[in-house]
């Protein structure tokens, strides 16, 4: 397939860019709820698109489902490109790239048998119902994902990649008389079938975790020093600031140009965040992003201070500014947009029982069920937390609503523990491209006088 892809890149006339994404997806999709079978989808998928941009014209995008008639196919898109607008669009040009990365897993899911994956979620789901009488509904879910994918672009780029991804979540939900809670979570990662493996106690966790939700009382909300947990850190930065980091929307957008200008204090300076497509077997990592340009860390914010954003080889070329490797799509059927990889709150000096010691009224707030965003403005839904009294963690509490100006609320971090972790469950929805593997970390921080919401709030 390389040779081929070797011929096709000479095409395109002088000037003219192109790319080529070839791609094969293995798959499976498992769904047992209440002890039934409900769904099994198992599949292999084949398709490519081709993207070619004229000199200072627009964007062409074909996508198609098979790999023949490749030749057909450049030529029709090199003639409709012709026929599209003159715009101001360029993109950064880079020097060739010749490689390959092959996967090897320790238990390769795509020789496992359908009755073992089946067999393995049923257990989980039977420990789930079996964890309280208050239960009353439990869903397990498992996908599995193993990718072959080509890239060639008119640079004189020839990359292969393999990319496998897996996951099984948990959902119980616990009634009692009226009150009804729902508590999930799960594993993912870029791994074989080991990882799925095993999560008996993870299972059981989830649903005693939503019949402790039935006994909690709501939180009535108020000005608390607040304790944020890795989970819920990481989510915020992602969901608050970092998709103001992108630049396919920051380009287009005067007002937010100036609320992110490089340079600029946004927060604290305790505070330091990146992005990093780069790092080791992280859900969010490959060598190359989805143009072939190599990725690496990019800090958001240094020391406080707005020190860089996500490119794609177009925003970069626009805002006259380094690519960064962040262009990302979320298979063949889309083109490349400008996408976190992997973003966190860098570890900081303090121990985790450093910043709960000195807070003599205060909220932990574990995890993240909700949220939304407007430019500064947030709204997050912690999954549940607990008061602190004197240091010491305290009554279980749940409805816990972080809302406010995303700037404000940067600038009360005053701590930043130690204790960093990676969370891998879950995607990134935008553009119309739903569920793009992009991991958050942090450690645990802390924020100064946070006004808080919950049930009884005003």
């Amino acid at each position: 397939m390389m040779e081929v892809l070797e011929e096709l890149i000479r095409l395109p006339r002088k000037g003219e860019y192109m790319e080529i994404r070839l791609e094969n997806i293995f798959s499976t999709t498992i769904r047992v709820q209440n002890g039934v079978v409900e769904r099994i989808r198992v599949g292999t998928d084949e398709g490519g698109y081709i993207r070619l941009l004229a000199p200072r014209g627009s964007w062409w995008f074909e996508s198609f489902q098979r790999w023949d008639d490749l030749k057909d196919k450049v030529e029709k898109a090199i003639a409709g490109a012709s026929l599209l607008p003159k715009s101001n669009i360029e993109v950064v040009r880079r020097a060739p790239v010749r490689d390959e990365h092959k996967v090897t897993l320790p238990d390769d899911f795509r020789f496992k048998s359908l009755e073992d994956k089946t067999s393995l979620l049923l257990l989980y789901d039977q420990v789930l119902r079996e964890t309280s009488p208050f239960l009353v509904s439990s869903l397990v879910e498992y996908r599995d994902e193993f990718r072959q994918i080509y890239l060639a672009n008119s640079d004189g780029s020839l990359i292969y990649l393999e990319e496998p991804d897996i996951s099984v979540s948990f959902v119980a939900t616990a009634r009692k008389e009226d009150n009804i809670e729902i508590y999930r979570n799960g594993v993912a990662g870029k791994a074989g079938f080991e990882l799925v493996k095993n999560q008996e106690t993870l299972a059981q966790e989830v649903g005693q975790r939503a019949v402790l939700l039935l006994e909690a009382p709501s939180f009535s909300g108020g000005v608390y020093d607040v304790i944020l947990d890795p989970v819920l850190a990481g989510v915020f930065i992602h969901e608050a600031f970092g998709h103001l980091s992108e630049s396919d929307t920051l380009y287009r957008n005067e007002e937010l140009k100036r609320i992110m200008a490089k340079g600029k204090r946004v927060s604290s300076s305790v505070l330091n965040v990146f992005d990093d497509g780069s790092l080791d077997n992280l859900r969010g990592s490959s060598p190359y992003d989805d143009e072939g340009i190599p990725t690496g860390r990019t800090y958001l914010i240094k020391d406080g201070h707005l020190d860089g954003r996500l490119h794609s080889r177009e925003t970069a070329f626009l805002m006259h500014e380094e690519v960064t490797g962040n262009a990302r799509t979320i298979n063949y059927r889309f083109p490349p947009i400008v996408r976190m990889t992997n973003t966190a709150i860098e570890a900081g000096e303090a121990s985790r029982e450093d910043l709960f010691s000195d807070i003599e009224r205060g909220l932990y707030a574990v995890e993240y069920i909700g949220g939304n965003t407007a430019l500064e403005l947030f709204t997050f839904s912690a999954a549940y937390g607990y008061l602190i009294e004197k240091g010491k963690i305290k009554e279980l509490v749940k409805d816990v609503v972080l809302s406010g100006n995303l700037f404000q609320t940067l600038d009360k971090i005053d701590a930043v523990a130690d204790d960093f972790r990676w969370t891998e469950v879950g995607g990134c929805g935008k553009g119309g491209q739903i569920g793009l593997p992009t991991p958050t970390g942090s450690p645990h921080i802390r924020l100064r006088e946070v006004l808080v919401g919950g049930s009884h709030n005003d």
